[in-house]
């Protein structure tokens, strides 16, 4: 039954997968496409993982995921570094060269350079881009193999609701591609909205994403249909090195909704307020987020199951957004209690 499930997603990634160069510049792209990681693969990536007792390296992706038989629940799946929050989307002179500044000295990032804050903003956009397109191939694919397999996956309301969900999203990604797409020919790296900010200790996730809010600080729900008009969003890299972690959030400066976001983030007064908050704000709306299994591992398994378990209900296109109240939701990933030691 596993390797049967394991199989069909095989057949499923294979079937989705998109090559092609994010930069605008095509005339410039030297081939082939390289598989990049939206995390550094020697930085952040190498700092979460995680080696059992047979010497095997591993991290956990909320996107990867299997059944665990043994305990009943949909489980976190165990992935090595190399493949981790991979994807197909520079070529090979704009891989090495856009992100050279941030990539050469992966321990570089400075939360006071624009430069780097945009350029991991960039790279985070990008793998959010790439996935949006690769989810629109994957539903509209003809392959009847494929059609197979997601029939048994969805119901025939549940895979329209999935292309439809997709198509609006690509369509609110457009303006923000072609603004950031100037900013980037321009060297405008000061073109966005940032919030930034650096904890002196390593955090247990990283996460390169774009992320469409549903709730302020104080509760106050926004963006509740998704079918309505163009939602606002917000570039989001969490990036945790040997011994400090930063935090980056970026926006359009015309996107006013996603600028009264980011003030209000930075308006919390207290730190461990503000973490919650920024834990609440990945976890929710974010698709490529990777967590340290010694993080995880320590966990109950009620506690594993619980998480997991909010995994699903986000994922689930039929489940009402969360609503963020601080004293319930007991995630903080920045609590300095939870630091990986190195």
């Amino acid at each position: 039954m596993n390797k049967k499930f394991n199989k069909a997603m095989s057949k499923i990634r294979s079937a989705a997968s998109i090559k092609d160069c994010f930069h605008p510049n095509k005339d410039e792209c030297v081939m082939p496409i390289k598989s990049a990681h939206s995390l550094q693969r020697q930085g952040s990536l190498k700092t979460l993982e995680k080696t059992d007792d047979k010497g095997n390296a591993f991290l956990y992706v909320h996107s990867e995921r299997e059944h665990n038989f043994k305990n009943a629940f949909y489980d976190l799946k165990p992935v090595g570094r190399r493949i981790a929050t991979t994807f197909d989307g520079f070529c090979s002179f704009h891989d090495t060269e856009l992100f050279k500044i941030i990539e050469n000295e992966p321990e570089i990032t400075d939360i006071n350079n624009d430069e780097h804050l945009f350029l991991h903003s960039y790279r985070s956009f990008a793998i959010a881009y790439h996935n949006k397109m690769e989810h629109l191939k994957l539903y509209e694919s003809k392959d009847s193999e494929i059609n197979e397999i997601l029939d048994q996956m969805y119901t025939k309301s549940q895979r329209n609701d999935a292309l439809e969900g997709v198509k609006m999203a690509i369509n609110d990604l457009k303006k923000p591609k072609e603004a950031i797409d100037i900013l980037l020919n321009s060297n405008n790296f000061s073109g966005l909205e940032y919030f930034a900010i650096e904890y002196d200790y390593t955090a247990p996730v990283g996460c390169a994403s774009f992320i469409t809010p549903h709730s302020f600080p104080n509760g106050k729900m926004i963006q509740m249909n998704a079918y309505s008009n163009t939602q606002s969003s917000i570039i989001t890299t969490v990036l945790p090195f040997s011994d400090r972690t930063v935090v980056i959030l970026a926006a359009l400066s015309d996107d006013q909704l996603a600028c009264d976001i980011l003030n209000s983030i930075d308006d919390i007064k207290y730190e461990l307020k503000q973490q919650k908050f920024l834990s609440f704000f990945i976890f929710e709306g974010a698709e490529n987020v990777v967590v340290s299994p010694h993080f995880i591992d320590i966990k109950s398994l009620k506690w594993r199951k619980d998480y997991c378990e909010l995994i699903n209900h986000i994922a689930d296109n039929h489940t009402p957004f969360l609503n963020y109240n601080e004293k319930t939701f007991h995630i903080n990933y920045f609590d300095k209690s939870n630091a990986l030691l190195h």
